[in-house]
Order: structure tokens, then C-alpha cells, then sequence
């Protein structure tokens, strides 16, 4: 009896785990493609920083990352990615493998959003976040369109 209780149980956590593993996994590719914009500029500032911070916490808070520490975790694991990553492809080919397009167009909304959180978008930035859209597949109405919300919450 206890037995069948046991194997029921396994299986569960195994696909938890593997569940667990594979929002870790976007949560990374979330944090190295934001840092990717914030730095295009060669200075991250603490608000651009804590914008990212906020976007993920707001996109994974309820579900995984329940604590400041967490959200500042991905952050550490996706600057030490970002650094030994040799371009941004593999990123963008995951989210294009598991991302939906709309999911793709806001995650360029919150490219646009990190970049007018200090008040000015450099020429560098909009440049960051239209290689990364055009590495994502995201239309350029859809980019546009994300700039001008953005811009709009300002």
C-alpha cells in the first residue's frame, strides 16, 4: 500500500522538477536578453536594474520566485551567462521555440521599458532592442507599437 503511494508520488516530482527546471531556464533567457539592452549603452544603472528586477519579479513573483533574493539569483546567474555567452542566438532561438508571438512582442515591450526607466534612450539601447526583436521575428509594427506604449508610460 505504502508502495503505490511512493510510485504515484515520483512521477509527480519528476515532471515538477522538470517543469521547475524549464521556467528556470526562461527566467534566464528573460534576465540575459534584458541585460542585454540595459547594458548596450555601457552603463547599467541601479534604475534600469531595478526595472528588470521588477519585470521579473511581476512575471514570476506568484509562481517560483517568491523573494527579492530570487529575482536577484536569475540576475546573478544571467550575468555570469551573459559574460561567458558567445552572442545572444541561443537565447533568442529558445524563446522563439517556446515563446508565442505575443509573448515575444511584450517581452520587447519590457526591452523598451528598461530602456526609458532612466529617463533617456540611447542610441545604442534602440539598437539593442531592434537587433533583439529582429532576432526574435517580432514585426516591425510590433516593435513600434511597443515603443510608443513605453514611451506613453513615461
Amino acid at each position: 500500500m505504502a508502495l503505490k503511494w511512493l510510485e504515484r508520488l515520483l512521477p509527480t516530482s519528476a515532471s515538477d522538477e522538470a517543469e521547475t527546471a524549464e521556467r528556470n531556464q526562461l527566467n534566464l533567457m528573460r534576465a540575459v536578453l534584458m541585460l542585454e539592452v540595459a547594458q548596450s549603452d555601457f552603463r547599467e544603472s541601479d534604475v534600469e536594474t531595478q526595472e528588470i528586477e521588477a519585470l521579473i519579479s511581476a512575471q514570476f513573483g506568484g509562481e517560483h520566485h517568491d523573494g527579492e533574493g530570487s529575482v536577484r539569483d536569475i540576475l546573478t546567474d544571467a550575468r555570469k551567462e551573459k559574460a561567458e555567452s558567445a552572442g545572444l542566438y541561443e537565447y533568442t532561438r529558445l524563446a522563439c521555440e517556446t515563446l508565442s508571438m505575443e509573448d515575444r512582442v511584450q517581452l520587447v515591450a519590457q526591452f523598451w521599458q528598461i530602456a526609458y526607466a532612466d529617463g533617456v534612450i540611447d542610441k545604442y539601447e534602440e539598437a539593442a532592442i531592434r537587433k533583439v526583436s529582429d532576432l526574435l521575428y517580432v514585426p516591425h509594427s510590433d516593435f513600434i507599437r511597443a515603443k510608443l506604449s513605453a514611451q506613453a508610460l513615461r
